[in-house]
């Protein structure tokens, strides 16, 4: 999620601890080499994202970052967000939900057994998004790979001790969570080669899909 405007996105990392990978260039896609990589170890045909975004959703509907893509699903609560994310992510795979109220009040409605990655990018403010977290938490969802962007917020780490299986990637600063309730292969692989390839930009997606490609 590119932020909805800057301004609002310094709730979200008030809580993050310190550590000494310096702050990427373009913080707002840090995630992507996480989910470029994923898409490489597994195939992955349906996503639900929370929070919608330049970066997420774009990547998500590249077809050659996510070639067997068939659905994607966000979900988000800011009209005017939405609008602006509409105008650029034309495709016929995507579906976009526009809810009222909090993002977490949605979670009982979805099936989350439907999906293979579920993307948290949501919301204002890190208590939101931490109520992101526990709903699907509290759901116990055996199928999806969940990822978390700005894992290094102490809440998000806390909201996420519901799922039995959590890696942070630290290669990139915001770092990125992935969480599961079942095993993930290849994860320390995946986490090697992109400590390798951290002077690549995190939104250079052919940069990032060369690099897993020759792995």
């Amino acid at each position: 999620m590119i932020s909805r405007l800057k301004h609002h996105v310094a709730p979200l990392r008030l809580c993050a601890r310190y550590f000494s990978t310096p702050r990427a260039r373009n913080d707002y896609a840090t995630h992507v080499p996480i989910l470029i990589g994923l898409a490489t170890v597994r195939e992955i045909k349906t996503v639900l994202e929370f929070g919608c975004g330049h970066y997420s959703t774009l990547t998500f509907l590249n077809r050659s970052a996510f070639p067997h893509l068939e659905t994607l699903q966000s979900i988000e609560n800011d009209a005017s967000w939405a609008e602006t994310i509409q105008d650029v992510a034309r495709d016929q795979r995507w579906r976009l939900k526009l809810v009222d109220g909090e993002i977490a009040e949605s979670v009982s409605l979805l099936d989350l057994e439907a999906f293979d990655l579920i993307l948290i990018d949501d919301s204002k403010t890190s208590e939101q998004r931490k109520a992101t977290l526990r709903a699907i938490a509290s759901r116990w969802p055996q199928r999806a790979w969940i990822v978390i962007h700005d894992y290094e917020v102490d809440d998000y780490q806390k909201a996420s001790r519901g799922f039995k299986h959590r890696y942070t990637f630290r290669a990139c600063n915001p770092q990125t969570g992935l969480v599961g309730n079942k095993a993930i292969n290849k994860v320390k692989s995946l986490d090697r080669l992109l400590k390798r390839n951290k002077t690549l930009e995190p939104d250079d997606i052919e940069g990032w899909r060369h690099a897993f490609c020759k792995s």
